[in-house]
C-alpha cells in the first residue's frame, strides 16, 4: 500500500490542505446530502491517507479520508456485522476525477473516545469484551487457505536471512494448517495498537479504526499482538510493566467469559491449539507482507526469541507468561 507521509504525495489536485478541504465539502454534499459546518484537522494523520474531521450542518460528525489506493471496504463491513457499534460505518465518496488522478475518498462516522494508552489493565479487559462477539464461523478453512497459508509460504521463500532462525518452526505450522482450520473463525485487526483503539474516561474502548488490510483468521492467530497490548515497546526494546499481567490475564478472561458458551467449549477442548495459533500470529506479526514482499519489524525481531515462549493463562496456569 503506497504510504502517503505527506500532502506531496497525493496527486495535485489534493497536494494541499486547501484542496483537500474543498475536495472534502465537494463531495460530502454530493454523497451525505449535506454542507459542511466545520472542517478540522485529526491529533495525527496516518501512513497511508490524509484525513478531515467535519462537521455537517445537519449535525453528523463524519471524517473523509483521501488515499491515493482503494480500500476494501469489506474489511469494515465484516467487522462491523461481528463487533456493532465499535465498528464505524464506512462508505466510498465515488468521484471520476479524483479517480483518473489517482486518488479516492471514503467517509467514515466520526467515532466517540480519544486515542490513549493509558489504564492498561482497563483497556485489556475492554478489549477482550469487545472480541468476545468476533466468532463468524465454525471453521476457518478458507481463511487458511486464503490467508495464512500464502503468508507462510511467502516467509519461507523469502531470502530474508533474519527468518533462518524461526525455519523449522514455521515449517512446522505450515505442515499442520489443516489442525488450525478447525479453530472457529473469528474477527481480526491487521493493526490493533492503542492509536486505534479509541477509549473513554474509564478506559473502556468505544470503538477500533483502521480496519484496512484486517481479514478474520482463525480464533488466536489475531491476538499474536497480545505482547503489545498488555506490555508496549520503548527504546527500541519490549518492555513490561508491573501491570503486564494483570491487563493479560483480564484480556483473555474476558473474552473466553464474553464469548457464546458453545464456542467457549470447543476452544477449551482445543487449547493447545489455541496456544500455537497465538504463537503462530505473533510469528506472522513479525514477518509481515507489504506490496508482495516479505518484510519485519526490527524491534519485533529483537523481541521475538521472548514473544514465542509465551503461554497464553490457560495453559501456564500460575506460571509466568514468558519462559527464562
Amino acid at each position: 500500500m503506497p504510504m502517503v507521509t505527506s500532502d506531496k504525495d497525493l496527486p495535485k489536485l489534493l497536494d494541499t490542505p486547501t484542496k483537500q478541504v474543498k475536495w472534502a465539502k465537494k463531495l460530502v454534499t454530493e454523497h451525505l446530502g449535506s454542507a459542511t459546518k466545520r472542517v478540522d484537522k485529526p491529533p495525527m494523520q496516518g501512513m497511508f491517507s490524509r484525513t478531515l474531521f467535519l462537521t455537517l450542518a445537519d449535525a453528523r460528525e463524519v471524517v473523509v479520508q483521501f488515499r491515493t489506493e482503494p480500500l476494501d471496504v469489506d474489511a469494515f463491513k465484516i467487522a462491523k456485522g461481528a463487533l456493532g457499534s465499535f465498528v464505524p460505518d464506512v462508505r466510498s465518496l465515488d468521484d471520476e476525477e479524483l479517480e483518473s488522478e489517482g486518488a479516492w475518498a471514503y467517509s467514515f462516522a466520526r467515532m466517540p473516545g480519544k486515542i490513549g494508552a493509558e489504564g492498561r489493565i482497563a483497556v485489556n479487559k475492554s478489549l477482550g469484551r469487545v472480541f468476545s462477539k468476533g466468532c463468524l464461523a465454525n471453521n476457518s478453512n478458507e481463511a487458511v487457505r486464503n490467508q495464512v497459508r500464502p503468508h507462510l509460504d511467502a516467509i519461507l521463500a523469502s531470502p530474508l536471512e533474519e527468518m533462518l532462525p524461526y525455519k523449522v518452526t514455521l515449517e512446522g505450522f505450515a505442515n499442520n494448517l489443516d489442525e488450525l482450520a478447525q479453530l472457529p473463525l473469528w474477527v481480526a485487526h491487521y493493526d490493533l495498537n492503542d492509536v486505534n483503539v479509541l477509549i473513554d474516561e474509564n478506559c473502556d474502548v468505544t470503538a477500533l479504526i483502521d480496519w484496512e488490510l484486517s481479514t478474520p483468521l482463525p480464533f488466536g492467530t489475531g491476538f499474536g499482538r497480545i505482547h503489545t497490548l498488555a506490555g508496549e515497546y520503548s527504546g527500541g526494546e519490549f518492555w513490561m510493566p508491573d501491570e503486564f499481567e494483570v491487563a493479560e490475564r483480564g484480556f483473555w478472561k474476558e473474552l473466553f467469559d464474553g464469548m457464546p458458551e458453545t464456542i467457549r467449549m470447543v476452544l477449551e477442548k482445543r487449547i493447545n491449539l489455541v496456544q500455537d495459533a497465538v504463537i503462530l500470529g505473533t510469528l506472522l506479526d513479525c514477518f509481515f507482507i507489504d506490496n508482495g514482499k516479505v518484510g519485519f519489524s526490527q524491534v519485533a525481531l529483537k523481541a521475538l526469541p521472548k514473544f514465542l515462549t509465551y503461554r497464553i493463562p490457560l495453559i501456564r496456569g500460575h506460571e509466568q507468561p514468558y519462559r527464562e
